[in-house]
């Protein structure tokens, strides 16, 4: 083996033992109830938009062409 492969080898095994033990990062609750709650809003906003265009679109009469 070649110098190369060896020192490849050897970083690998660091990495892994030592990578092991690094922990994730924690999200809050609360910044996920938080986002939430703005998707929610946002998705019932959208949903009124909705209805409010089939509502007009039924009552709007279009006009006719030729």
């Amino acid at each position: 083996m070649d110098f190369r492969k060896i020192f490849l080898l050897i970083v690998l095994s660091v990495f892994t033992i030592f990578g092991c033990e690094a922990r994730p990062g924690k999200i809050p609750p609360a910044v996920i109830k938080k986002g939430a709650k703005l998707v929610g809003d946002g998705l019932k906003a959208l949903n009124v938009a909705s209805t409010v265009h089939d509502i007009y679109s039924a009552l709007h009469h279009k006009k006719k062409k030729h």
